[in-house]
């Protein structure tokens, strides 16, 4: 009987711990730029290469660690650091076997005097469109904060950027905000490329102070 119960219980536990993650769909999907067409202008005090960009500095990232990336090919790499370089044409590619299902990306960020209240996601390879058709994209992401599932993320199979707003602040106590915090995104489901299995994110940004 106690053993009966006990599993009961432990059923139980983890039936309302699944119910605890909520499903989001982007509230915004911003329009994709071709790289292409940016004209770069000439000005006289123009910021050097890396100043000015501070829109993702309210949550510094400190360190980012995948479980798999895709090996160099040529000037190509496909690092997960390229998921916070301010460059939405430089991704992120998985490199195991398949479409990556199961594979895991964890930001380490230094909290800050803001409430972390959404995540915006670039899905693919946002270089060219051929890159984007021909390489898998992220059809959904668990999202984790601080090893404790949180939200599935719906994404869009379309370019540009997908902002979900989660309705509250994850980390809600704003009286403590000098320890860091992770965030881990894990590959549930894809959208199947055209030529290629790799599956790739562009750039992920943190929101709450902006």
């Amino acid at each position: 009987m106690k053993k009966i119960l006990f599993t009961f219980a432990l059923t139980a536990l983890v039936m309302t711990a699944g119910a605890q993650v909520k499903e989001l769909e982007p509230n915004n999907i911003s329009e994709w730029i071709d790289p292409a067409t940016i004209v770069q202008e000439e000005c006289d005090d123009c910021p050097e290469d890396g100043e000015g960009d501070t829109e993702q500095d309210c949550f510094p990232v400190t360190n980012i660690k995948a479980t798999s990336r895709l090996a160099s090919q040529g000037k190509n790499n496909y690092d997960e650091k390229n998921l916070y370089d301010y460059n939405n044409y430089t991704p992120w590619v998985e490199g195991v076997k398949g479409y990556g299902i199961g594979e895991k990306i964890t930001f380490t960020l230094k909290d800050a005097t803001a409430a972390f209240t959404g995540i915006s996601i670039v899905n693919g390879y946002s270089k060219s469109k051929t890159a984007w058709k021909n390489n898998s994209r992220v059809k959904k992401l668990k999202l984790t904060y601080n090893g404790t599932p949180m939200y599935v993320l719906n994404l869009k199979d379309q370019m540009g950027g997908q902002y979900f707003d989660f309705g509250m602040a994850l980390n809600a106590d704003m009286d403590n905000l000098d320890g860091d915090f992770t965030v881990t995104l894990e590959i549930l489901d894809v959208y199947k490329g055209d030529k290629w299995d790799d599956t790739a994110i562009s750039e992920v940004t943190f929101g709450g102070c902006y």
